[in-house]
């Protein structure tokens, strides 16, 4: 079973690289059934039935997602190798049982759920594993592949590409030590995972009437989850990836459905040796809690409440509808193009890609995994910075100051897989609005390249006021709002500078 883990594990990675790196938009289409699969963006697409799918799975074999199909889990397990390849085939430093972080881990979910109701984006966008590793894919790994491909070299943002490299590191740092410890800490799709994968019907069951506490199984343990003290594996964390079985030479660790009953019950565990009443007595032990009190008993007794703790919990479940109200705050915000000279000050809106429904409902589904600006053949879709608010960075907006969005292509929308931008025809993205343009006429040179360029043959040169044009030229161009659908070719080659004379609009 671990061979055939490792062998989807393997596949399906480089399936998702390939889906990011991959210089070939058709080649992108036929590969994003594999984004489609993925948990996070199965959620904000809406996918019951998918959800359901991996719920039930989860149920039956416990987390199968973390240890196969989720990429951030597979690039997590190659740095931990490194770890065992700089050991010269041993680990330097074993894995270790470690408690769980279960206060953290689960205030935290309720951070990311909020900030997903509320608004804030950046929250999901940064901590999804399906969109983390997609921006490192699609910043890092695809310009080393141009490179070597000999093809130009292309970074769509430098804000998406210094948060890869720091996810990057990050996620290497921790795992080349702790394995999957941030699966099992910070990793919204974990955590929930691993709320079902607790009652899981397959499970990994220690025989204590086999086991002679060899302890290699805690130590190839990456999830840190086995207790040779009590001899359970955490089922909440264990992620499936049966490295424990491998290692066990007396066979006294399986993968099965079954409860081990044990042959001797004094080997059972009653809490502590100070739990257990003396032979002849009748009266229950006096132990002290942790705090200096007295309790009865030491199996039964409610646990003590570190204050530290519990507060630092409400803080961070309370901060998130703070966030998303900050959230909704900055969401307006606008660029500001001001014409040489000061004058004339206009303001310009984001453009965000064809095939979403509302500006509200692309915000909110998006997870800024970067795959519609990997695959974008114009190149014109890049990471926003602030464009839709600071808590919604890394949103795919369009820059007309690098190309403008091709009349016939629909790859991004073809590509998408939370459903932040539905999928569109040739014929439906011909008529699909995204913005408008506008012309300043004092601006203007009255060249005419809008004009031709214009697809949708929305633009048309007029001559002006004899009695107002003066040195300017006779002609200027003017907007059908009609016909216009926003795709930025007007602007791109406008050659008024710095601030173009014709801009588009994108509309709400």
């Amino acid at each position: 079973m671990k061979l055939t883990r490792v062998a989807v594990s393997v596949i399906l990675f480089l399936t998702v690289t390939t889906l990011f790196t991959t210089l070939t938009s058709k080649v992108a289409v036929a590969l994003d059934w594999v984004a489609h699969i993925q948990v996070f963006p199965l959620a904000l697409a809406g996918a019951a039935g998918g959800l359901m799918a991996w719920f039930g799975l989860t149920l039956l074999l416990g987390r199968v997602y973390c240890s196969s199909v989720c990429p951030m889990g597979v690039l997590q397990d190659v740095f931990s190798h490194l770890h065992r390849f700089a050991g010269r085939g041993r680990r330097r430093h074993p894995f270790r049982y470690s408690m769980p972080r279960n206060r953290f881990r689960y205030a935290f979910l309720c951070v990311v759920a909020g900030a997903v109701v509320l608004g804030a984006g950046v929250v999901p966008t940064l901590f999804d594993p399906y969109s983390a590793y997609g921006r490192v894919a699609s910043e890092i790994w695809r310009p080393v592949w141009q490179f070597v491909c000999g093809s130009p070299v292309f970074v769509a943002s430098w804000l998406a590409f210094a948060i890869a490299v720091v996810t990057l590191l990050a996620v290497g740092m921790v795992s080349y030590r702790h394995g999957r410890l941030i699966c099992n800490t910070v990793c919204p799709v974990g955590s929930t995972l691993g709320i079902f994968s607790r009652y899981s019907l397959f499970h990994f069951d220690i025989d204590t009437d086999v086991c002679v506490n060899c302890r290699k199984c805690e130590s190839v343990c990456k999830a840190e989850c086995i207790s040779m003290a009590d001899h359970v594996v955490d089922g909440s964390r264990c992620v499936a990836c049966f490295n424990c079985v491998e290692a066990c030479d007396s066979k006294a660790i399986r993968y099965t459905w079954r409860r081990k009953k044990l042959a001797l019950p004094m080997m059972q565990r009653i809490g502590s040796a100070a739990a257990a009443p003396l032979a002849g007595s009748s009266e229950a032990p006096v132990i002290k809690d942790d705090a200096g009190g007295v309790g009865s008993d030491a199996v039964s007794r409610p646990a003590g409440i570190d204050r530290r703790r519990f507060l630092a919990t409400g803080l961070i479940v309370a901060a998130a509808p703070a966030v998303g109200a900050l959230a909704r705050a900055t969401g307006g915000d606008v660029q500001r193009a001001t014409v040489e000279g000061g004058h004339n000050a206009r303001a310009v809106r984001p453009v965000a890609p064809p095939g979403r429904r509302n500006m509200a409902d692309f915000l909110e589904r998006c997870t800024g995994c970067g795959l519609c600006a990997a695959q974008c053949p114009s190149q014109v879709l890049r990471p926003s910075v602030n464009e839709y608010g600071w808590l919604n960075v890394l949103h795919p907006v369009l820059d007309y100051k690098r190309s403008y969005c091709r009349y016939d292509c629909t790859i991004c929308s073809d590509v998408c897989p939370t459903g932040a931008l539905l999928p569109l025809t040739r014929d439906e993205k011909h008529i699909f609005i995204i913005g408008h343009a506008s012309v300043d006429a004092s601006a203007c040179v009255g060249c005419g390249r809008c004009a031709r360029r214009c697809p949708r043959k929305a633009i048309a040169m007029e001559p002006r006021d004899s009695s107002t044009h003066g040195n300017r030229a006779q002609m200027a161009a003017r907007v059908d709002t009609s016909l216009c659908i926003g795709c930025g070719a007007c602007e791109y080659v406008c050659p008024v500078k710095p601030v173009k004379a014709v801009m588009v609009n994108g509309i709400v």
